[in-house]
């Protein structure tokens, strides 16, 4: 697993999903991994998921390939 940058704050278990999802986004980039969550307020309004996730890049070390 590759070294994190150093920059994770100390979260607390009921901090919410907000601290949750940078946590997520960067250990998924120290992977070789490019991800991003959009949020869209038109989506919301038309009664559909608000955000969307994309992620780019190879695979994760260890993972099944198949």
């Amino acid at each position: 697993m590759a070294k994190g940058m150093g920059r994770r704050p100390k979260v607390a278990l009921d901090s919410g999903v907000e601290d949750a999802t940078v946590l997520i986004l960067e250990w998924l980039g120290e992977q070789g991994v490019g991800a991003m969550i959009r949020v869209d307020a038109e989506r919301l309004r038309d009664g559909r998921p608000a955000w969307t996730f994309a992620a780019s890049g190879g695979a994760l070390e260890g993972g099944d390939e198949g």
